[in-house]
């Protein structure tokens, strides 16, 4: 309750100095919303393009689905840096930035991007946006609902800060059970600091219009703590489909598209990759970049390994070239508990493009790839069974490419990104014509 008081009081100060800017556009009879009409979403995020990584690829995706519905749209993000921990070209030494990215109308704020992978480095980045995105919000001015991505969990605090002074509806987007998934990796290990998040996740979550679980997972431990609703990883069926074969070579090559984290357990494809150096049909690809890479690349290297290569990120438009051409994708977590609730974003692109998946991992997402027959999945960190199930798709490309046409059909029947965030806002009360 104090830290309730502490942010309202807050909130009274704050709307006396930070009221949203005046210009004629926010009093356009046009952008009044009507009962009936179209909504008005504010969606902020630290991460988006041209950023590459799972939230980035989301959230621009359901900005162009609402948008696409009508709907009025603004993102408010930081500079982008992730995951190269420096702001990009064309970005740096600016405070603030209006531009648009795929026909989204976006706000840029000063973030302090660091490669730090320490917990201080962390803090000091999420923070400093958290701070200066409260003047990307009045700039974009008043908005029927404000979707706040977490994690970072801190922004939530921004989030309730604007919606609270602008008379908005909050939605938190949960991708992760965060502070609860960094204590578990022993990622945060200061009580204090888990404390403290933790009573703001609880806050959050009470005072969320919505709260909206990617996982089944997420949304079970969220399920009593506030108002929550399933909205799941999907994908642009259109943009992401499976391309005429290109000039590939004579091996069967297995991908892993993503950040190269502490999470993901990528020793497990090095250590599959040594296991079948006699294979010379066979290579491994690792696609990104992220805080681990070069530890794993450093243990490649130890091997000496010639059927595993390493490159950097690319721009999205370019993954349905390479998902394509692969004969799977390998999709590794670490062995914990916590990540059976999870669904990983990559899972669906490669469907979607035909490309079955080996899932290193349990639960939710191993559920879905076998009961529709679209992937093989095989225990974490288990580097023999990575090996068998590469051996197995490399021997048998027929089975491959059935795997592959189930794992299209499923994303066109439950996950394409048009039906889901139809779906999403009608479960959340906020479809058009519902009063927001």
């Amino acid at each position: 309750m104090r830290f309730e008081r502490r942010l309202g009081q807050f909130g009274t100060v704050a709307q006396t100095y930070l009221r949203p800017p005046r210009c004629a556009c926010q009093n356009s009879p046009m952008l009044e919303r009507r009962k009936g009409a179209a909504h008005s979403y504010l969606i902020l995020t630290q991460y988006f393009p041209p950023e590459v990584g799972a939230p980035q690829i989301r959230l621009l995706a359901v900005a162009r689905e609402l948008l696409a519905a009508g709907n009025r749209v603004t993102v408010v993000t930081a500079m982008p840096n992730y995951p190269l921990g420096r702001v990009f070209d064309g970005y740096s030494r600016r405070v603030l930035l209006k531009e648009t990215v795929a026909g989204v109308p976006v706000i840029r704020t000063w973030v302090r991007a660091t490669t730090a992978s320490s917990v201080p480095g962390r803090l000091g980045s999420y923070l400093s946006f958290a701070a200066t995105s409260l003047v990307g919000c009045f700039r974009a001015g008043r908005h029927d609902v404000v979707l706040v991505e977490s994690p970072p969990l801190f922004l939530g605090a921004t989030a309730y800060l604007f919606s609270r002074l602008t008379r908005a509806r909050m939605v938190l987007s949960v991708s992760d059970l965060w502070p609860a998934s960094a204590k578990e990796l022993g990622i945060v290990t200061n009580p204090l600091l888990l404390a403290a998040a933790e009573r703001l996740e609880s806050f959050l979550y009470r005072k969320a219009y919505r709260v909206a679980a990617l996982t089944e997972g997420i949304y079970n431990a969220v399920d009593g703590r506030g108002s929550v609703v399933l909205f799941p990883n999907g994908v642009d069926a259109r943009m992401f489909t499976k391309l005429a074969a290109g000039p590939g070579g004579k091996r069967a090559t297995f991908v892993y598209t993503g950040t190269h984290g502490y999470a993901q357990g990528l020793e497990v494809i090095v250590e599959a990759a040594d296991l079948l150096r006699d294979r010379a049909d066979v290579e491994f690809v690792l696609i990104g970049d992220g805080p681990d890479k070069a530890r794993v690349q450093a243990l490649a290297a130890e091997r000496g390994l010639d059927n595993l290569r390493f490159e950097p990120s690319v721009p999205v438009d370019e993954m349905p070239r390479i998902l394509s051409d692969a004969r799977a994708s390998i999709v590794p977590l670490r062995n914990t508990p916590l990540f059976r609730g999870a669904r990983p974003s990559k899972i669906m692109p490669a469907l979607a493009c035909e490309t079955p998946v080996i899932f290193c991992g349990e639960g939710e997402a191993a559920a879905i790839l076998e009961s529709n027959a679209c992937g093989l999945v095989v225990p974490p960190e288990d580097p023999a069974a990575l090996a068998a199930a590469v051996r197995r798709l490399a021997d048998d490309p027929a089975e491959a490419a059935a795997l592959g046409r189930h794992g299209r059909e499923l994303v066109l029947r439950e996950f394409d990104w048009s039906s889901i965030v139809t779906r999403g806002l009608a479960e959340m009360g906020l479809s058009a014509g519902s009063d927001a």
